[in-house]
């Protein structure tokens, strides 16, 4: 049947003679929840709540609550909804309607009803969990307080709001500040009590129930609060207050909310799961989603907010498919075909739908709906009408019936259904069911009704009925044309679990909030807020499509997301020439995103702005902190009665920007004063709170240059059209507040505006001025690098020293700086110890976790900073100040040691005792990053006079100044005694004071002893970084260049090429066998048999002598040699056995064989103890090759964090595990040669055993 029957405009009960029922909005059921007549023509089986129960598979408990309590819980959720929506939509804020009284109504109807009991038994029932007795009188026990409190300052308010002349009335002012900060406090103390370990999930409507009045409470004091009597810092704190626990609030919803959904997906049963999650959307998220609305700056004027989501009642079938217990795939399977995937907002205008025949049992055909589509069209005029593809399929090749309805411009708030069904079995897979008559109840106007008996099969067998529609604001539990809250926007069907899916279907009925309005209109005296999925079109650049996704639960509807090129459009009606601003709340991940906007329609250029990123990747269950807003510059002007189209890009986006909402602002010039004013008056209270008196002499101590910056931003934020002159006063005031910042800051360059110019840093950090937290250049230190493996770390540093000249003497500094977010970065600020070594682990919350969250603006209006935890909001906030002294006389000086430091803004002070400019101990402010996992954004960087030291702290000082003093004479002492003893080895090398010539017996073994000393120099490099100099820096150097030049000569005037087969057998002719292998870091030539040879050919003068020298030993039986000849057969061998390695002390021929005394080894800091053996015998030449002195797996002694560069190992190239051993095994041997040709032979070769050499020399004595 095609048609309709109008009703009695007057008389809803034409509807209400149907027997019908709602869906069970608890557990499963096959058969209404709410009994009403019966209408002959329907058969119906008349049950309720118990009944079910007794029937169902877990029947054996006590049911958790009775029909009437879940009827009564839905009912109060949804009118304290529809009252919140309602009064969001009035006119401008502060009219004198107080919503709270009419949510107290609801609350606490009357002392004998106890709604609070029934929020806490619909959950209790949803998730099948019962919660012990005392946790619910508990939490009763803390409501029947609040009634009370939030009863006296209803009345309190209203009396106050009641006129012009009660708003004057100071007593009345007094009043309503008592009973506002009773409520306050009574709401804050009872919160936490509604989130009882164990019992978050059942306590969860409560919870948000009582967290929603406490920020209307909180709402009020910031509209209203400098019209009680409050000063305006005492608001920015309630207002602090309120948008901190928007977040904490919302967050403790989503995630017990989550948490149930989560448990109840793990049991398998479909219709349980869909019944939470529908009627705690309901009951929850849209009382949590109206949050970020209540922000009475951001939303100065009433915003009518729209609810976009989607629920689903329940399907249409019996309560063996009802109850199924299904696997995951099972599971999964029905919640794709069930659950519309996210699109953009639809309304249904029809369907067709098509009838065969089923076989039901033994009974014959019956006909039945087999397949069906859908005809929606968008939101806004002009809409974008489609047809969906058909849902189902027949059982025969062609229809028996085809039906078509059409509801253009109706709401569809009530349809009963009856389904013809049948069982084989209990189990999945065996149903057959399918519907037989559909009857729609649809609405033109919510005055008048029209019943539209659309499908009658006539054929039913074994027949279920089910009515389904959501909670009506009315007192009868069935909605009418006056008081239905939700319409019809898809119907979708599953074949899952059943016999025969070809032909056989579970349909369920998809709903949306009637606050979605139909259409897209602008509002002339209010802020307009479109959901963005209510846009016309999505559309974009290959596969860069906008693309609706799912949105987190408390935005009231899904997002689009948007990346690369794409673009969405946004059709609506402007009824009257008025001009507009447009802001637009989203989330964006790390980058910024380029955006354009424009319109066909209206006289606009195209618009380029920033949607700024957040510097973090984005956790996709979004908190209402990742919501940001962003101005698009200008405003626009709408004609009247026109249809206009909004477009907006995103280009080249390299992330996912979500787009949550568009909003368009009345530009009107009482807007722009207002907006203008309180711009002007937050600048100008800024720039004041920066002095220490009217004079602007100076700034206060407590000024930091972060407070600077933010002020210069508040100024610019001033609009120049309205107060030009006062912005350019404020703007000359905040400069200076610069200049005087930077004069007294002992920090160069501290806010980075010179790049890194004064610092000494890793060369991994940048200077950024991407980042709105901070105003321009700040520093961006990423995590330590590794090596590939990770088996070398560098860390990533930045480091200041403050000189001694610039220092008073027994004074007291500050130093401080502002982060932007960090983790794992170390902060340590010393002059005589570790005065300050603190843990920087900082939430990347600014962008996010500001004071208002949402507020941030391509503009860059700033907040002050405010961190947020759960519902106490400050209980996070580490104490910045916590070990600063008392005023008068810093009377507790306390060491800050080890502090894990999580506040944006640090502050730390360090003393000064003496100045002493010789020894330069100076300050030292440094920041370092030893993990790859670290990270760090900073800026405002400070070190500032606080004061002269006084009392107590002036005798710490002096005590540690004292013990300083000592560990620095003990420091020089080491220090002499080793320059010493290495400057007298190094002397010895040479034959003269320039380092011009070596001596003619110097050997490498003399060179690396001298060495060796050098390299056991103490206090070289900083003790937090090794490639930092410390306070021997210099005198090191200057000894390591003496040795370099020694090893130059060394090799110079050796007329041996690779002599000391560093570069293995490189100008070496060998035979196969013959081998250079690394030994303890040396190389070293191994001549392994009698066979093996290795010789090489040299160019010399003939009418000169030369010494041939040699270091090696001999293993095993027979003789190693090294022969030397020439072409007239002149030759000299010097011959090496194993006995040689037991002579102690020997001296050759011309006592140029060396041995490291066990004095050396004292001085070398090697380890005493370790065995000496074949591969630890010698070190040499480590400075020429990296191989032979730098161990890959070493770490140094700055906490294993990364090992020595390049240079270092230059510098520091020796093994400190290796042991020199008193006699070392290796023999150094010397013989002269005169060789009558100019060419000459070397030739190295043994008899038996192995022969290992570590260097050969050949030295001219012309140049000695």
């Amino acid at each position: 049947m095609n048609g309709g029957e109008k009703m009695n405009q007057n008389n809803q009960n034409e509807i209400e003679i149907l027997d019908t029922a709602s869906n069970n909005l608890g557990q499963s059921s096959g058969y209404p929840g709410y009994p009403l007549a019966k209408d002959p023509k329907v058969p119906f089986k008349n049950s309720n709540y118990k009944d079910w129960l007794a029937n169902c598979e877990e029947s054996n408990v006590e049911p958790l609550l009775t029909e009437e309590d879940l009827r009564n819980a839905l009912f109060t959720s949804i009118n304290i909804t529809t009252s919140l929506l309602n009064y969001l939509g009035l006119g401008p804020i502060g009219t004198g309607v107080n919503i709270l009284g009419r949510i107290f109504g609801f609350l606490w109807p009357n002392p004998n009803e106890l709604n609070w009991v029934n929020l806490i038994r619909v959950v209790e029932a949803l998730i099948d969990q019962r919660i012990e007795l005392y946790a619910i009188e508990n939490a009763t026990s803390k409501l029947e307080g609040l009634r009370s409190v939030v009863s006296i300052y209803n009345t309190a308010f209203n009396h106050w709001n009641a006129s012009e002349a009660s708003r004057r009335d100071d007593a009345l002012k007094e009043r309503v500040r008592t009973t506002f900060a009773d409520v306050d406090s009574a709401l804050a103390a009872a919160i936490p009590q509604f989130r009882q370990n164990r019992f978050q999930q059942q306590l969860l409507l409560v919870y948000a129930q009582a967290a929603n009045m406490h920020l209307l409470v909180l709402r009020d004091a910031v509209i209203h609060g400098e019209a009680w009597g409050y000063k305006s810092v005492t608001v920015d704190g309630f207002y602090d207050r309120q948008v901190c626990l928007i977040d904490a609030y919302t967050e403790h919803c989503m995630t017990f909310y989550r948490q149930g959904l989560q448990d109840l997906r793990n049991r398998g049963n479909w219709n349980a799961f869909n019944n939470y999650r529908r009627n705690m959307t309901i009951a929850l998220l849209d009382i949590i989603s109206l949050f970020s609305n209540y922000d009475g700056r951001v939303y100065r004027t009433s915003t009518p907010m729209q609810l976009t989501r989607e629920v689903y009642t329940e399907p249409i079938s019996n309560n063996n498919w009802g109850n199924l217990r299904l696997n995951a795939a099972q599971f999964q399977q029905v919640e794709n075909d069930l659950i519309r995937p996210p699109s953009l907002f639809s309304i249904f205008n029809g369907s067709t739908m098509q009838a065969s025949q089923l076989f039901v049992g033994g009974s014959g055909p019956v006909h039945t709906i087999q397949r069906f589509n859908i005809r929606s069209q968008t939101s806004g005029p002009n809409p974008h009408h489609s047809t969906s593809p058909w849902i189902g399929r027949l059982h025969s090749p062609t229809p028996s019936r085809t039906f078509e309805l059409n509801t253009p411009g109706s709401d569809i708030y009530f349809i009963r259904s009856i389904a013809s069904t049948y069982s084989t079995g209990s189990g999945y897979g065996n149903l057959i069911s399918g519907l037989n008559q559909v009857i729609f109840y649809a609405s033109p106007d919510r005055t008048s009704a029209t019943v539209i008996d659309f499908i009658n099969l006539n054929t039913p067998f074994r027949i279920v009925t089910k009515d389904s529609h959501l909670p009506p604001t009315g007192s009868h539990p069935i909605p009418s044309q006056f008081d239905y809250t939700h319409r019809l926007s898809w119907i979708s069907a599953t074949g899952a679990g059943l016999l025969q899916p070809s032909g056989s279907m579970v349909p369920a009925y998809g709903w949306n909030h009637i606050s979605a309005e139909r259409t897209n209109r602008l509002l002339p005296d209010r802020i307009t807020q479109f959901p963005a999925v209510k846009s016309w079109a999505l559309g974009g650049a290959g596969s860069t499509v906008a693309r609706v996704i799912s949105g987190p639960g408390h935005t009231g509807g899904a997002l689009i997301a948007m990346n690369g090129f794409s673009l969405l459009e946004m059709r609506f009606n402007s009824p009257s020439r008025q001009r507009y601003r447009i802001r637009i709340r989203f989330v964006n991940d790390f980058n910024d995103v380029n955006c354009e906007i424009f319109s066909p329609n209206i006289p606009i250029n195209t618009v380029n702005f920033v949607m700024p990123g957040s510097r973090a990747s984005v956790n996709p269950n979004l908190s209402v902190r990742d919501f940001r807003y962003v101005n698009v510059p200008g405003s626009f002007e709408m004609p009247p009665n026109s249809n206009v189209s909004v477009i907006l890009f995103t280009l080249n986006a390299t992330g996912t920007c979500l787009i949550d909402k568009i909003e368009f602002i009345p530009d009107d010039l009482t807007n722009l004063e207002y907006e203008g004013k309180r711009h002007l008056e937050k600048a100008k209270k800024a720039v004041d709170d920066l002095f220490i008196n009217n004079g602007r002499e100076a700034l206060k101590v407590n000024t930091t240059d972060y407070d600077v910056d933010q002020a210069a931003n508040l100024v610019e934020c001033v609009p120049e059209e309205l107060y030009a002159k006062e912005k350019m006063i404020l703007l000359d005031e905040v400069k200076h507040a610069k200049q005087l910042s930077a004069s007294r800051n002992l920090i160069r360059n501290g806010n980075f505006a010179f790049y890194t110019d004064e610092w000494t840093t890793s060369n991994n950090v940048s200077i950024q001025a991407d980042n709105p937290t901070f105003k321009g250049n700040y520093l961006n230190m990423p995590g330590a690098s590794e090596t590939e493996g990770g088996t070398t770390r560098f860390p990533t540093y930045v480091l200041q020293k403050i000189d001694e000249s610039k220092l008073k003497p027994y004074t007291r500094y500050k130093v401080r700086g502002f982060v932007g977010s960090s983790h794992d970065v170390k902060l340590i600020v010393e002059r005589y110890g570790k005065e300050v070594d603190a843990l920087l682990n900082v939430r990347n919350d600014l962008a996010l976790n500001t004071v208002a969250p949402s507020r941030i603006e391509a503009s860059q209006c700033p907040s002050k900073t405010y961190p947020i935890i759960q519902d106490g909001c400050l209980t996070n906030v580490i104490d910045t100040n916590s070990y600063e002294e008392a005023q008068s006389g810093h009377a507790n000086y306390k060491k800050e040691h080890g502090m894990c430091h999580q506040s944006h803004q640090f502050d730390f002070h360090i003393d000064t005792g003496e100045v002493h400019i010789n020894k330069n101990p100076g300050i030292w402010v440094l920041f370092k990053i030893s993990s790859p996992e670290g990270h760090a954004t900073l800026d405002n960087i400070e070190l500032i006079e606080e004061g002269p030291l006084v009392g107590e702290s002036l005798a710490l000082v002096k005590k540690r100044e004292k013990k300083w003093k000592h560990e620095m004479g003990t420091r020089w002492l080491q220090t002499k005694e080793v320059y010493e003893k290495a400057k007298g080895e190094i002397d010895a090398l040479f034959t003269d004071v320039q380092d011009q010539a070596l001596k003619f017996d110097t050997n490498i073994s003399h060179i690396i002893s001298a060495e060796h000393l050098v390299q056991s120099m103490p206090y070289v490099y900083n003790k937090w970084l090794s490639n930092v100099p410390g306070m021997n820096y210099d005198i090191y150097t200057e000894l390591e260049r003496r040795i370099t030049q020694a090893y130059s000569l060394y090799e110079r005037r050796n007329i041996i090429k690779n002599g000391d087969f560093d570069h293995g057998l490189n100008h070496w002719h060998a035979t196969p066998h013959a081998k250079v292998q690394q030994t303890g870091g040396t190389a070293v030539l191994v001549i392994p048999n009698w066979s093996s040879n290795v010789s090489q050919n040299l160019c010399v003068e003939h009418n000169h002598g030369y010494a041939l020298r040699v270091t090696a030993k001999k293993e095993g039986p027979g003789k190693g040699y090294v022969t030397i000849s020439d072409c007239n057969g002149n030759q000299e061998t010097l011959t090496f056995t194993s006995c040689d390695n037991y002579v102690s002390n020997e001296i050759t021929n011309d006592q140029s064989e060396y041995h490291f005394s066990q004095e050396m080894n004292e001085q070398r800091s090697y380890y005493p103890n370790e065995t000496i053996n074949e591969q630890l015998d010698y070190s040499l030449d480590q400075v020429r090759n990296e191989q032979r002195c730098y161990t890959r797996n070493e770490i140094t002694n700055d906490q294993s964090e990364y090992h020595f560069s390049q240079e270092m190992n230059e510098q520091r190239c020796y093994y400190p595990n290796e042991t020199i051993n008193e006699h070392r095994n290796y023999v150094t041997r010397t013989i002269d040669f005169f060789p009558d040709t100019d060419q000459v032979r070397i030739d190295i070769g043994e008899t038996e055993g192995t022969f290992k050499v570590e260097s050969i020399e050949l030295i001219c004595m012309k140049s000695q």
